[in-house]
């Protein structure tokens, strides 16, 4: 969150939240993590979900 908020302001709270909801889901589904062999988390849990699809949590 800190590459978006690092110095930036926003006109009003709908554009600010509009623009954290932007960065959420660039972060979940495109932007890719060094922790997770580079892929996104949603498709890491994807996958978790599909591999261990028959051990209960």
């Amino acid at each position: 969150m800190a590459e978006l908020l690092n110095g930036g302001c926003f006109p009003n709270l709908a554009e600010a939240k509009l623009e954290i909801s932007h960065h959420i889901a660039y972060y979940n589904a495109e932007r890719r993590h060094s922790a997770l062999s580079y892929g996104a988390p949603n498709h890491f849990e994807t996958h978790l979900q599909t591999t261990f699809q028959y051990c209960p949590f």
